[in-house]
Parts: structure tokens; C-alpha cells; sequence
């Protein structure tokens, strides 16, 4: 009996050993579990009350204030919380730096300002060095106070462009002189996603350039006013523009002016796309959009001396000749606007180069690569060409424009052909011919050297 006690007591305080034991153990893996979310979690959610600069969630920060009090809370990846009360200026930011001219950022947040405020993309660039703003909403005031110089439709909206000067202020160079470029929202938005190179293309079209990027980051900005923001969610890709999907559409016209203070719209069904300013030298520019339907190019600011050379047009590789197409009605002709197949443009107006949704381009060589209609020699060197027609059906007639898109010589034609010589008495210097058949047409440059 008394063995068998004691045998029950062994037992019974074996069990407490061990029990003692696996109370330690759960004990320390508490402990370390407990450890390691607090590490974790002090460390998304971070908060900073004091300017500085870092690295969190796999983005860098940074927030900066002159005066007044607010503070910025670090969550997860690019979220963040900033809350600020009579600041005179604060900026929270995540992003990248340098960042990447193709950046996007996809956002959403719940803004709350109370005065004046931006919820934007910022950052800069150097060489040239340039501050700029994406605004996508704003407080009691919609920045920068000055004139459009053009526009840009992205992402599900339309953005007005301007350009601004500050004069020795502060910078990431310093006290200096410099730009700053601005794309702002026309509708408040507070979700969405940014392209951020659809806006650097139109603002090179305008000739404000981004140089090497320091950073791209999504922003809050206060300015003399208080508020709070939780940006909810925030993260960064690429892309080349376009806004993604299937149906985007790559735009590039090349283009002069005769002043350099001549100003085309890039218009696709009566939608201002993108606005463009021309220097006095020819330039390739490039609107990207998800916009589809007719597309026109527009001038619309005229002048005494002004005028507009339009080279070509390309919708989504496919180019298309200005002296080709028979909407025009900025040319001067006729001693009035209006008119076709010109390069030219004397009056507001367009020119119209067909839709984003039909871009064949007429082939003069058959499957076999050879020569069917055609305009020969080219150039000319004698009083004559010949026009020769595999398929054009009945040719009704000849036009034949000088490079201003005057209309010089008009050929008739009274019996169907299928080669035919044309007298062309003309000067020496670049023409446009337009042949026009039942079936088809054909619009050469031709230059006349004797």
C-alpha cells in the first residue's frame, strides 16, 4: 500500500514536471511569437512626427513640414496616414526613387482636407531640374492658377497641362530657379490608376521636358490648412502609356509651324486628346490614348503670319500623307478656307486622316511586287508624265497641288485609259498629284526637275 502511494505520488508529480515543462515551452514560443509581431508591426506602422527620409514596405518615404504639427504613419507596402493640423507646408510621400518615366501608380485613399491641398503623383527631375504634379484631387483651391498651355485625356479623364516658374526657391539642387510642370484632373478623383508616361510624352509635345528622374511618389501635400488622408492603398508598375487594354491607340504626327507659336489638337470624335505646340522645325510628337473613332488634327490659334505644315500622321504604325487626304479645311484654296490634298494649313480648321478603327493603307504593287497604278517619271523631267491604271476603274480627272495646297493644273479626262501621258508645263519644284478613278485613287509627290 504505502509502495503503491508512492508509486501514485511518482506519477503525479511526474505529470507536474511535465506539465511544468510544456507550460515553459508554450510559455517562450509566445514570448517569441509575440516579440516578432510587435517587431513586425512596430515596423509598418511606423510613425514620424519629425522630418526624415527612409526605405519601408518596399518604398522609399519621406516627410517634410515647415511648420505647424502633423505626423505620417508607415503601413503596409505603399500605404500611409498623414494627418495635419495649421501646417504652413507638409509633403508625406511614398514612391521611387529614382522611379521610372514609365511609372504607374494605383491608389486609393480616403482625403480629407480642409483649406488648400493635393492629392497628386510628385517628384523632380534633374537636367533640366523640374518639379512636377499629376493632381488627381485638391482642397479649397484647384492649383496652379495659370493659362492651359494644352491638355491630355488618360486614364479616364481629361487633364489640363501648365507651366510655372519659381524663382530662387528651394529645391533637391538647393536655392535655385526652376519649372514646374502640372497635369491636373478636371474631375476630382481619389481611386484609380496614373500613367504616368502619358504625361510626360504630352508635356515633351508642348516642349517641357523631363530630364533624369529623382523620383516618382504618390502625395500628399497641405498647404497653410489641416486634414487627414488615408491612403488605403498604393502600388507601382509600369507601362509604356496607352492606359493598358486592348483598344489603345499610339497617335504621331510630325509637324511645323511657320512662327513657332502655332498650336494643333490632336482631336479623335470631336474629343480633344492632347494639344500640341509647334516649333518652326519639323518634329515628330506622340499622343498615346484609349480613345478610338475619327481623328482630325486641329489648328486653332491663327495669326497674321502664322501657318501649320503637317508632313504625315500615324495611327498605330500605320502612316498616313497629309497631301493625301481629302478633308482639309484650314488649306487655303480657291481664294477661300477649305479644300484637300494638301500639307498646308493657312486657317483654323482640320484635317481629317480617317478612323482608329480603319487603317489600310493603298498598296501600289500587287501580291507579285509588281507596279500597278502609278505616276511616272518621278521626277519629271520633260513637259509630260504618264499615269498608268490597273485598277482605278473610269479616271475622271487629275488635280495637281503646289506645296502651299494650291491647285496649279486640272486635268479632265473623257474616255477610260489604261495609260495615259498628261502635259504638266509646270516650274521646276515639288508637286502633289491626285488622280481620281471610279474604283480607286492615287496621291503621289512628284517633283519636277528639268
Amino acid at each position: 500500500m504505502k509502495n503503491q502511494l508512492s508509486m501514485n505520488t511518482l506519477y503525479i508529480l511526474s505529470g507536474i514536471e511535465i506539465n511544468n515543462q510544456l507550460i515553459q515551452r508554450l510559455s517562450k514560443s509566445v514570448f517569441v511569437l509575440s516579440l516578432y509581431l510587435f517587431l513586425v508591426f512596430d515596423i509598418q506602422a511606423q510613425t514620424i512626427c519629425n522630418n526624415q527620409i527612409g526605405s519601408q514596405g518596399g518604398y522609399t518615404y519621406e516627410y517634410w513640414k515647415d511648420s505647424g504639427s502633423g505626423c505620417m504613419t508607415l503601413n503596409n507596402g505603399g500605404n500611409f496616414y498623414v494627418s495635419w493640423n495649421n501646417i504652413g507646408n507638409l509633403l508625406a510621400r511614398k514612391g521611387k526613387r529614382p522611379g521610372v518615366k514609365n511609372q504607374t501608380v494605383t491608389y486609393g485613399a480616403n482625403y480629407q482636407p480642409s483649406g488648400n491641398s493635393y492629392l497628386c503623383i510628385y517628384g523632380w527631375s534633374q537636367n533640366p531640374l523640374v518639379e512636377y504634379y499629376i493632381v488627381e484631387s485638391w482642397g479649397s483651391w484647384r492649383p496652379p492658377g495659370a493659362n492651359a498651355k494644352g491638355t491630355v485625356t488618360t486614364d479616364g479623364g481629361t487633364y489640363d497641362i501648365y507651366e510655372t516658374t519659381r524663382v530662387q526657391q528651394p529645391s533637391i539642387e538647393g536655392t535655385k530657379t526652376f519649372q514646374q510642370y502640372w497635369s491636373v484632373r478636371r474631375n476630382k478623383r481619389t481611386s484609380g490608376t496614373v500613367t504616368c508616361a502619358n504625361h510626360f510624352n504630352a508635356w515633351a509635345n508642348l516642349g517641357m521636358n523631363i530630364g533624369s528622374l529623382y523620383e516618382v511618389s504618390f502625395t500628399v501635400e497641405g498647404y497653410q490648412s489641416s486634414g487627414t488622408c488615408d491612403v488605403y492603398s498604393m502600388t507601382m508598375g509600369t507601362s509604356n502609356g496607352n492606359s493598358g487594354g486592348n483598344n489603345s491607340t499610339s497617335i504621331k504626327v510630325r509637324a511645323r509651324g511657320v512662327t513657332g507659336q502655332e498650336k494643333l489638337n490632336i482631336r479623335i470624335d470631336n474629343q480633344t486628346i492632347q494639344t500640341l505646340s509647334l516649333t518652326t522645325n519639323f518634329k515628330e510628337y506622340t499622343v498615346n490614348t484609349n480613345s478610338s473613332g475619327g481623328v482630325n488634327v486641329e489648328y486653332f490659334n491663327d495669326a497674321s503670319g502664322r501657318d501649320v505644315q503637317i508632313d504625315w500622321l500615324e495611327i498605330n504604325g500605320n502612316r498616313k500623307q497629309a497631301e493625301q487626304q481629302s478633308y482639309n479645311t484650314a488649306v487655303w484654296q480657291n481664294n477661300t478656307c477649305g479644300g484637300q490634298y494638301s500639307e498646308w494649313m493657312h486657317c483654323n480648321g482640320v484635317i481629317g486622316f480617317g478612323s482608329t478603327s480603319n487603317n489600310r493603307t493603298i498598296s501600289h504593287k500587287n501580291g507579285n511586287g509588281l507596279i500597278t497604278n502609278s505616276i511616272f517619271p518621278n521626277p519629271v523631267q520633260g513637259n509630260s508624265l504618264t499615269i498608268r491604271n490597273a485598277n482605278l476603274g473610269e479616271v475622271k480627272e487629275a488635280i495637281v497641288y503646289n506645296s502651299l495646297g494650291q491647285i496649279v493644273y486640272h486635268q479632265y479626262f473623257e474616255s477610260s485609259f489604261s495609260e495615259q501621258e498628261m502635259p504638266i508645263a509646270l516650274p521646276n519644284g515639288l508637286y502633289f498629284i491626285h488622280v481620281i478613278g471610279s474604283l480607286n485613287s492615287i496621291q503621289e509627290k512628284i517633283e519636277i526637275r528639268r
